[in-house]
């Protein structure tokens, strides 16, 4: 049986201020890094087989974390097409201004993101196909054990998608995936999702509301 970690970024300074980043490089605040500390010590005990990882630096940051907690060797390994979708105009701006300077088209995207395009953003059919080779790569090189995979709050609803068959804007609306939450599948014929957005990792550093988005 092969386990794999779909782990959320930790936090960044974007994120605090509810700007959307998808592509923008933005690394990792202190509260941020705290959170990746608090990942490193989750995975302290478990045998990690590897550790996979965007190559957007939040991401990064989150797995060099993870790998100088966990102790058993195990080294990031860069999987470009982990990176959030790219956001086009969208990016470093808040959905309120968004909306300002699109005519409320975040509030479209809120409801059917499949039903906008964003000016200068990859499409939605040409991200989740990314994603969904990225996984299938990374299976394949894959044994039995427990794996990790360092992405984007898009990254890991587009791939909750194809593994639960539900449908992506419904996903969207309402799936909660929080910075530095850990959702665990299992494959091994069928795929299992065994939870999705586990935070008791860390404490007091939760997010305690939905604010910073997925991106």
């Amino acid at each position: 049986m092969t386990r794999c970690y779909l782990v959320r970024h930790a936090q960044t300074a974007w994120n605090g201020e509810n700007r959307i980043q998808g592509h923008s490089d933005i690394p990792l605040s202190p509260l941020g890094e705290q959170q990746a500390e608090r990942l490193g010590q989750w995975f302290a005990s478990r045998h990690l087989c590897g550790i996979f990882t965007s190559a957007l630096q939040r991401s990064r940051q989150t797995a060099q974390a993870i790998a100088a907690g966990n102790g058993h060797g195990a080294r990031p390994v860069v999987e470009p097409h982990l990176a959030e979708i790219h956001l086009g105009a969208w990016e470093g701006l808040t959905p309120v201004e968004v909306d300002a300077r699109f005519a409320n088209a975040y509030q479209q995207w809120r409801v059917r993101p499949s039903s906008v395009v964003i000016p200068g953003g990859e499409p939605l059919g040409t991200f989740r196909e990314r994603v969904r080779g990225a996984l299938a790569r990374m299976l394949g090189g894959m044994g039995e054990g427990e794996y990790v995979l360092v992405s984007h709050g898009g990254v890991i609803a587009a791939l909750l998608a194809d593994l639960l068959g539900a449908d992506y804007d419904q996903l969207m609306r309402r799936l909660r995936l929080d910075n530095a939450g850990v959702t665990a599948v299992e494959f091994g014929g069928l795929p299992h999702v065994l939870w999705i957005n586990a935070t008791t990792h860390l404490g007091a550093l939760a997010p305690a509301d939905e604010a910073g988005g997925w991106w």
